[in-house]
């Protein structure tokens, strides 16, 4: 959805004149924004009746070539509906919808209007024409219990709709439908509230779709960002790794905007080691921080170490948690990591260093790390040294395994010393094997200090050859 909030993006299905433009064509909005149509389209008339559809449109075409009707005429016939009209403009037109909710002032009712979406805000003139058929699947706690309504269809700028609004509700229930959903701060707020109790009407997948939803309407300015904030406040004790690895990447997208603006960056890594009340100023100072820091207690709790038979959820909501309170520059935790690395070149006990946890460490010591060698320092004050910069080269060249090798590639490119980050270049210009470059760049555009630098170097070396794994991946 982040590519097709771009005013630049183009519809699912394009014409091909030319057999050699299918490689342009044919990109992640041709095949995930099809896939997620097809899905949302799924959810609304049933997985049954899409399925059955599907075969139907399978044994018509059996040995010929068809086309989108074909498909839609299929599932039209499974289902009774008007799929062709239903789907159309979700192909053959550019971009989203983003879905504006208010509630009447008997509360009553709720009016829904729908306009394009972009990265930077509501399309304006021409480029806010298309009208999508929308449907709204819509999740509301009535007497008798929690009902989701399927059968609304928003085919028109803006509608109102009978909803008792005193009670939870929320529109996109199951997050199948591709669009973003606008509440207002104090709906967004109740929401959230409810989200978070014990057997919630809401599901997982319903707050992953509110996650991703606030933060990409606040990054377009329509919602401000205390209220994505409150929203990840009020999930602080969140128990899925995907709602917290929603979270985080986000944070991360929202700081990456203001990459070169080291303050605004700062409260960005702030918030991943203090929570919005503390921010906020709405509690005391900072004096227990476990209780408010938003990363740091999952640490604390799940640990470093990984037993047998663990669950995959917790397996990853722990390096997650790892990853990110040290990439934040919580120093508790960033010192831990220095002890494992050290212990790990002095002895070569790998039990300190899991796989998991490789990636998060050899970025740690890179980037935190003194000249001289062990002593914490404020993050973001001192920059990693020369001894783990070599410790570092010497993993990459005797790696055990192709992933502890990337992990040092990630370490030697996370460094924020100019002197260290010139070796790195030269390193990927002298050393580096052409396949392993990609992992290089990759580091290194997520690396502040690095950005500007790998700009200039692909640039110089665009059309020598170095680059070829980057041309390819791009």
């Amino acid at each position: 959805m982040a590519l097709d909030a771009k005013l630049s993006s183009h519809p699912i299905e394009v014409d091909c004149p030319d057999a050699n433009h299918i490689n342009q064509i044919f990109d992640a909005l041709s095949y995930s924004k099809a896939a997620s149509v097809l899905r949302m389209l799924s959810a609304y008339v049933g997985e049954e009746n899409f399925l059955k559809g599907v075969s139907l449109y399978l044994k018509k075409k059996l040995f010929a070539n068809s086309r989108t009707h074909d498909l839609w005429e299929g599932i039209s016939q499974a289902t009774g509906l008007d799929i062709t009209g239903l789907m159309e403009n979700w192909v053959t037109k550019v971009g989203f919808p983003v879905i504006t909710v208010s509630e009447t002032a008997d509360r009553k009712s709720i009016r829904v209007r729908q306009d394009r979406f972009l990265e930077t805000g509501i399309a304006d003139g021409e480029d806010n024409e298309t009208i999508w058929n929308v449907p709204l699947a819509i999740l509301s706690v009535q007497d008798d219990g929690v009902k989701v309504d399927k059968s609304i269809v928003l085919q028109e700028r803006e509608k109102t709709i009978p909803l008792d609004a005193t009670k939870p509700f929320k529109l996109n229930a199951g997050t199948n439908g591709v669009y973003r959903v606008l509440y207002t701060p104090e709906r967004l707020s109740q929401i959230a509230s409810e989200a978070v109790k014990e057997n919630s009407v809401f599901s997982l997948e319903d707050r992953l779709g509110l996650v991703f939803d606030a933060m990409a309407l606040s990054r377009a300015g329509l919602t401000k960002l205390s209220s994505v904030l409150t929203l990840v406040e009020a999930w602080r004790n969140e128990k899925e790794y995907l709602v917290w690895q929603g979270i985080a990447h986000n944070v991360q997208t929202l700081a990456s905007v203001w990459w070169e603006y080291p303050e605004i960056v700062e409260r960005a890594d702030k918030f991943c080691r203090v929570s919005a009340l503390a921010l906020s100023g709405t509690e005391q100072a900072v004096s227990d921080r476990n209780e408010k820091t938003l990363f740091v207690p999952l640490v604390h709790k799940l640990g470093y170490n990984y037993p047998e038979g663990e669950e995959l959820n917790t397996l990853l909501l722990r390096k997650l948690a790892i990853t990110q309170a040290s990439a934040s520059g919580d120093e508790g935790v960033v010192a831990e990591l220095k002890s494992r690395f050290k212990h790990y070149v002095e002895t070569g006990d790998e039990s300190q260093v899991p796989a998991e946890l490789q990636p998060a460490i050899f970025t740690a010591v890179s980037r935190y790390f003194l000249a001289a060698g062990l002593a914490i320092t404020s993050p973001g004050h001192e920059y990693g040294g020369v001894t783990e910069y070599e410790a570092l080269i010497h993993i990459h060249d005797n790696a055990k395994t192709p992933h502890e090798k990337v992990a040092a590639i990630q370490g030697l490119s996370s460094t924020r010393d100019p002197a260290l980050l010139t070796r790195t270049f030269d390193f990927i210009s002298t050393r580096a094997r052409e396949q392993d470059i990609i992992y290089f760049f990759r580091a290194l555009s997520s690396n502040n200090k690095a950005r500007r630098r790998l700009n200039e170097y692909f640039q110089d070396r665009y059309d020598i050859g170095h680059c070829t794994a980057w041309q390819y991946e791009s």
